[in-house]
Parts: C-alpha cells; structure tokens; sequence
C-alpha cells in the first residue's frame, strides 16, 4: 500500500469516527437545550454524509433563517437530497415551498406534484394539503369530494387540520354525505388536539344537540377553551342565541385563513 494510499484511506476513517461520535440525536439534543451553533455543525455534516433527515432538517433551517442565513437556494437543494433519499417528509415540505414560493418560484401545480408524491407514501400531512387544494380549486379543479377523501385518509392518521375539515365538510354536506353524528366525532377528535374552530364548533353542536344528546356542560367546556386560545369579538358563549346556520358560515373564513398556517418552520423528528 503506497504512501497515498494510507494517507486517502486514513483521512476517511477520520471522517467516519467524526460521524460516529456526531448522531442525528446529539444534534437534536443541543438543538432543544439552545446550543443552535453546535447542532446546526453536526446537522451540516451529516447532510453531507448524506444522512436525510439531517438534510430535511438543514433545509428547514435555511428557510427559517434564524440559525442559519436565510438561504432559499440551500433550502430546496438539501430537501431535494432528502428526498432522494427517499425522505418523506422532505417530500411534503418540498411542496410548502411551491405553494408559498419560499426559494423558488410560486408554483401551485408543482406543489401538489410534491404531496402527491408524499401522499403515495401515506403522509397525513401532504393528504390534508391536497385536500386544501382541491377544497379551493388551487393548482387543480376545484373538487369537493377529492378533498373530503383525502381529508378522510390524513384525519384516519391523526393529522389535526383534517380532522378539522372532515367534520366540518360532514357538517355541511360539501364533498360528502351530510352526517351530524360524523362530523361531531370528528371535530372532537380535532378539538382534543387543541384546534380552537374544531372546539367553537363543536360546543355549538353540543349546545343544540346535533349529531348527538344536547350537552351544555361540555358545550360550555368547549366554548371555553376556544375563547381563550381565540378571543372572539363576541363571546361564544353570547352567540349561542343565534342561529346554528348562521354560526356554521364562518367556516367559510376558516377554510382560507388555513392555507396560510403551515407548519414548515417546525422540526419534525421522524
């Protein structure tokens, strides 16, 4: 073995035994107690390792800009590495990017491209997008029962939003059979998650008995849990007067304010 040789092979196996002593986990662990400079050093590394979820994260942090500069060009190339690999959530977040047009070009049609790949694989979280999408007839033909379907698979894995919209397309007929009893078991699948509009909704449906017994207490509970993640300009509580049809148009509202709530900047440890 010739000088080059050992000195080739040995710089490798010092790369390797940096990587060894460097985990994925060692990098989330100084992450969560604030040593950003750290772990942002040992997600690099282990991107160009060709570690994925390093890489998905890497990319997340370039577009958050917080920890890293803010780099949209960086942020696509690692997610498309993860997603070479075969990254999943690299997938659905690679899709957030061309539905808002952070680090290229705005581009609806290329962002259901990208949960479609995703949801191939069973992502809650690319199904309930295109559930969105087809909900508001972006990048697609508006479709309401496609988006009631695909609402239908991310809600069955526990993703909050669509369990949200399932119940509430339940509760007015939009895509799918109306079903009050439907929508109620939904919306309190979603309200157990903290979502505040699945929570107003279902206290009103308890408070006039659809889809079930009439229930004041909890209705109240509800209401009351709502009003203090989203104080209302008029209190629910007050709003149980009206009519329950006229309560039920502010989902309306809803549907489009949700597009703009991504979960983008959020490290997912998968």
């Amino acid at each position: 073995m010739t000088w080059c040789t050992k000195t080739a092979l040995f710089s490798i196996l010092l790369a390797f035994s940096s990587l060894c002593f460097s985990s994925y986990d060692e990098a989330l662990e100084n992450y969560n107690k604030g040593n950003y400079s750290s772990a942002v050093n040992i997600f690099k590394k282990l991107a160009k390792a060709g570690d994925a979820r390093a890489q998905r994260v890497l990319g997340l942090l370039y577009i958050d800009g917080k920890r890293v500069d803010h780099d949209g060009e960086k942020a696509f190339k690692w997610l498309t590495d993860a997603s070479d690999r075969d990254d999943v959530l690299a997938r659905y977040f690679l899709g957030v990017l061309y539905s808002q047009g952070l680090g290229v070009r705005k581009k609806d049609k290329e962002a259901i491209e990208w949960w479609e790949y995703a949801a191939e694989d069973h992502n809650p979280l690319a199904q309930s997008k295109l559930g969105l999408m087809h909900f508001q007839g972006k990048g697609v033909r508006r479709n309401y029962t496609k988006a009631a379907q695909w609402w239908q698979k991310a809600a069955e894995q526990g993703e909050v939003s669509a369990q949200r919209f399932l119940g509430l397309v339940y509760l007015t007929g939009k895509g799918i059979k109306r079903d009050d009893k439907a929508a109620r078991h939904w919306l309190l699948q979603a309200a157990k998650q903290g979502d505040v509009m699945a929570q107003y909704n279902l206290g009103l449906m308890l408070a006039y008995g659809r889809g079930g017994e009439q229930n004041f207490d909890q209705a109240v509970k509800w209401l009351k849990k709502a009003s203090k993640q989203q104080p209302v300009k008029k209190s629910p509580i007050n709003a149980l007067g009206q009519t329950l049809h006229q309560e039920f148009r502010v989902a309306d509202k809803w549907y489009r304010e949700a597009a703009e709530q991504d979960a983008v900047l959020v490290l997912v440890r998968r």
